[in-house]
């Protein structure tokens, strides 16, 4: 088998899910409004079949219930099991791993800590920065990076939710989302749909970021930010650029986790 013939085989065996947004030469925003230096690292966005199965396929032990209430309109509404260190800054979210020898990784638990330091500490493999929430499971973690553009798929699913909000939902499941997870990109949907809808239809057509070196949010991305962000991401847990993915909408350097995706495998 020639070399050509092999390196061919080896790109093929990569699967690149990159809709990485631009600010300028760097891949994410620096700080200072776009003055600082960029980063020398950036995310990873070259992920194996092998390694796509694995997280597709994992078995969670203690898994989060659907949701009984919609946490955007009802502000004493709680996850069951309830999260843990949802308000500590220095939060993660760690695997802990406890499947047979042979498929060593193939069963999981999760949990959250109060550092990265107390996450090593017990052996875990930290898969996101922030408490645990309906989204850190590694299916959710597939999904993310395969649904890399989820500004437009999360357009259509929210559209399907306002009139329907079991319809919103299916579609979220769809893209391969677990149902506790689909239930909260459904509930932000919805809510994004009725807090930003006038800001938003006027920047239907608008770029997701300015010009460098600021590269600002358009006006109903900055909305969704502010509006439905905080509650997403507290109950999600899992987010991109918690989990050390790039996405299709320029963000600040400094909200993304560098985490090593490949380590999930152990």
């Amino acid at each position: 088998m020639s070399s050509v013939t092999l390196r061919i085989i080896f790109l093929a065996s990569a699967l690149s899910f990159s809709y990485a947004a631009q600010c300028g030469d760097c891949w994410c925003v620096p700080g200072n409004g776009g003055l600082d230096d960029c980063p020398s690292w950036s995310p990873q966005d070259d992920f194996s079949p092998e390694l796509l199965a694995d997280l597709k396929s994992k078995t969670l032990t203690n898994p989060f219930d659907p949701l009984t209430c919609d946490p955007y309109s009802d502000p004493s509404c709680k996850t069951t099991p309830p999260q843990q260190y949802v308000d500590s800054p220095t939060a993660v979210c760690g695997m802990l791993f406890s499947g047979p020898s042979e498929f060593p990784c193939g069963t999981y638990s999760l949990r959250s800590y109060n550092s990265a330091d107390e996450a090593l500490d017990d052996s875990a493999y930290i898969t996101h920065t922030g408490a645990c929430g309906l989204c850190s499971t590694s299916q959710d973690l597939y999904a993310y990076i395969t649904q890399p553009d989820m500004t437009h798929e999360g357009k259509k699913c929210a559209t399907k939710g306002l009139i329907h909000e079991e319809w919103g939902k299916k579609c979220y499941m769809n893209l391969g989302f677990t149902e506790p997870c689909a239930e909260i990109w459904n509930y932000d949907g919805i809510y994004d749909g009725k807090k930003c809808a006038g800001i938003c239809v006027l920047n239907l057509f608008a770029d997701n970021n300015g010009p460098p070196p600021a590269c600002e949010l358009n006006d109903c991305l900055e909305c969704d930010e502010d509006e439905a962000g905080p509650v997403f991401k507290e109950v999600a847990g899992r987010t991109r650029r918690r989990s050390g993915l790039n996405e299709e909408i320029g963000r600040g350097c400094d909200e993304f986790a560098k985490i090593d995706i490949d380590k999930a495998m152990c």
